[in-house]
């Protein structure tokens, strides 16, 4: 049985926090718990042993409440989360400041720049480049979940913040439906700009890559997107791969023990060490390393 860090899930309480980007969903428009996490997990192929809490885009005053909470649940001993990358404003030049209460706490920051309000080159700004650095220099990662067509952005980014560990999510966010489609020239076009641009992450040696963000659709399974998955794993190397399921997300499109145990069949053929990588070793040595 594979033992698995988790190293993406979302859990919120909508009685305690309010999540605006909720407003136009369905399905996870309800409150989903760290013990609904742990229901979900239910394989004979493999456990969950630890799992580390991701922000969850809450409306920055309920921040605060979102924080200790969850840095309250990390240092419970029945909890599976062992540690928490927290929402963080990096565009603000009192970013240094607000982390400072919680850098003991926590494993590092993310700030999505996929919605609407963030505009492209957001994370380019000096001061938000500045404070990612600043986050290399107190020992805290950088989560970098963004638009795949600006994933140049985040090469940038990378580039000049050298000393902080930035953990890519969701192998850039691609476009799923589109990659589902046969065979097209946008799709081949889309397919070869996506690659392009992880490559040129890839090269960085400060860069990792979270393996999810995959989502089954209508026409197409897991199973349809092993080349891709492939490809990804095979441009960060097993060093620089993390295993995540993105809770309560993936249950849009397959749900956690399928995704899984995809992952698990499609590495079988792979060295026992390189599915200890990705499946725990390298999750303790970029994020609990400081644990």
């Amino acid at each position: 049985m594979e033992k698995i860090i988790d190293t993406h899930v979302h859990t919120w309480d909508l009685k305690q926090l309010r999540l605006p980007w909720l407003d136009t969903e369905e399905y996870l428009a309800q409150t989903f718990t760290e013990a609904d996490y742990q229901k979900a997990v239910t394989s004979d192929r493999f456990t969950i042993t630890d799992a580390l809490y991701v922000e969850v885009d809450c409306a920055p005053n309920d921040r605060e409440k979102e924080n200790d909470w969850i840095i309250h649940q990390c240092n419970c001993a029945t909890s599976i989360f062992k540690g928490a990358v927290i929402a963080g404003d990096l565009a603000t030049d009192q970013f240094s400041e607000s982390i400072e209460t919680y850098r003991s706490s926590i494993l590092g920051v993310r700030q999505v720049l996929h919605v609407p309000e963030r505009e492209r080159g957001f994370c380019l700004q000096p001061q938000f480049m500045e404070n990612v650095r600043y986050l290399g220099e107190i020992g805290l990662t950088f989560d970098l979940c963004m638009r795949n067509e600006e994933l140049s952005d985040g090469y940038e980014l990378a580039k000049s913040c050298p000393g902080t560990s930035i953990i890519l999510n969701h192998m850039g966010n691609p476009n799923m439906e589109l990659l589902s489609q046969p065979l097209t020239d946008e799709k081949k076009k889309y397919r070869e700009t996506w690659f392009e641009n992880l490559k040129k992450l890839s090269d960085l040696p400060n860069v990792y890559c979270k393996i999810s963000g995959v989502m089954e659709t209508e026409q197409a399974r897991f199973e349809d997107f092993s080349e891709e998955i492939h490809q990804v794993m095979t441009l960060f190397g097993e060093d620089r791969i993390l295993y995540a399921s993105n809770f309560p997300v993936i249950d849009l499109g397959g749900g956690l023990n399928k995704w899984t145990d995809f992952l698990l069949t499609l590495t079988a053929e792979r060295t026992k060490e390189f599915r200890r990588k990705l499946f725990s070793e390298n999750a303790q040595s970029v994020y609990l390393k400081q644990k």
